[in-house]
């Protein structure tokens, strides 16, 4: 046998005995449930999840449950299974700001597993996502409760001992792509005296035009820390105390743009009251209404994307055996 051989042979016992362990480790994951944290239910509990490149939060009040967004089509397994490990059966509302896959991606998972009372998305007729398409599917077969939300300065809506109301929406159904990040539903929740705005992807266009706005002490930043989102002009009315930024390690968006985390400095947010899930993982904030507590939970990380799963395992070894084995048959 030849030093050459010897090192194929070498090489293929390292590949093995490393997707051994990765075997391993996915097989421990999917045995492991997710830890059952101590939520008070007499508190204002809100979980922006740690999804990647996607959004998803889910809001708790005495009992009472809100999902905004559903991250990608991967995450929405990782999500269910983290409502059902928390005791959460029931969905009072479920949101899907607009209709783009790293916001609804996950929502047919999340519907097939967890009751949902009343759902809201914008309305549209388009036709150009097949996910969403299958989405709309699945929701007129299960006679899922979808309701079509309006801008409403007077209706307020309750979640256990908190109030909302939708501040914008644009229902208009554009055919342009382009245009849903400026149809999302926009969300402000009031707590005692705390206040928190929700902004799903709203652009410069139309963030500071918003009415109904006023200072808040959580912003829910949009559009992942986008450049184009987050106006000066609209920092100026709502001038957040926190900002959390919901974004992954996606170099293709490089998510978020330095200048908006330039503006909300600007504007008075400290350095260690922007919180960003890709660095910290899942952020929980509590309330009593009159004060917040921010704790990050690196380790409850929900994004499927970023997950090794049989198939990719069943990939990386198609790969490397086809490999070994062509140097071993080579002249």
């Amino acid at each position: 046998m030849n030093n050459k051989n010897v090192k194929s042979i070498i090489v293929l016992v390292i590949i093995i005995a490393s997707l051994i362990f990765l075997v391993f480790t996915q097989i421990n994951y999917q045995n492991n449930k997710y830890d059952r944290l101590e939520i008070d239910s007499l508190e204002l509990n809100i979980f922006f999840l740690n999804v990647g490149q996607a959004d998803s939060t889910l809001i708790t009040s005495n009992n009472c449950n809100m999902l905004i967004d559903c991250g990608n089509n991967s995450d929405g397994k990782y999500i269910s299974e983290f409502l059902k490990s928390q005791g959460i059966k029931k969905l009072d509302y479920l949101i899907g700001t607009h209709i783009d896959e790293d916001h609804i991606g996950g929502m047919q998972e999340v519907l097939s597993n967890i009751q949902v009372q009343t759902l809201y998305m914008p309305y549209s007729t388009y036709e150009g996502k097949q996910f969403y398409m299958q989405l709309e599917n699945y929701i007129k077969k299960n006679k899922i409760n979808q309701q079509q939300i309006e801008i409403s300065q007077d209706k307020e809506y309750k979640l256990g001992n908190a109030t909302w109301k939708c501040l914008y929406v644009d229902n208009s159904n554009p055919s342009d792509k382009n245009k849903f990040n400026d149809t999302s539903i926009v969300v402000k929740l009031n707590y005692g005296i705390t206040k928190y705005l929700f902004t799903g992807d709203i652009t410069e266009n139309i963030d500071s035009k918003i009415e109904g706005l006023e200072k808040v002490d959580v912003l829910k930043v949009a559009h992942h820390g986008a450049k184009e989102s987050t106006s000066r002009e609209f920092l100026d009315i709502v001038r957040p105390t926190y900002a959390i930024i919901s974004a992954g390690s996606n170099e293709n968006y490089n998510h978020p743009d330095q200048s908006v985390l330039n503006r909300l400095k600007d504007e008075g947010v400290k350095d260690n009251n922007i919180f960003i899930t890709k660095n910290q993982g899942t952020i929980w904030l509590k309330s009593n209404g009159n004060s917040i507590v921010i704790e990050k939970l690196k380790e409850l990380n929900l994004d499927g994307a970023n997950k090794v799963g049989y198939r990719n395992i069943f990939q990386i070894c198609s790969y490397f055996f086809i490999k070994i084995n062509e140097n071993f048959y080579k002249d």
